[in-house]
């Protein structure tokens, strides 16, 4: 996957978790709009976001790793 296309899904996923808590939250009542965002946060945003960690971290690892100096101390540039 590319670094466009999983920045696009994530984007749409992002997209699609705010809108169900938009949604949510138009159904619940006063006293428990907190609950509910917090509930629909945990269960839809975070994860989103722990994902969007990982993806990036990996796209990062990947990019590194095909660099010519991956395998090279950065101050010597021995191997």
């Amino acid at each position: 996957m590319s670094q466009q296309d999983w920045i696009e899904e994530a984007v749409a996923e992002f997209r699609k978790g705010c809108q169900e808590l938009h949604d949510e939250l138009d159904s619940a009542a006063n006293g428990t709009l907190l609950d509910v965002s917090d509930d629909q946060i945990v269960r839809t945003l975070e994860p989103l976001l722990k994902d969007v960690q990982r993806k990036a971290i990996q796209t990062a690892l990947e990019k590194s790793q095909t660099d010519s100096d991956y395998r090279r101390c950065g101050k010597c540039k021995k191997k």
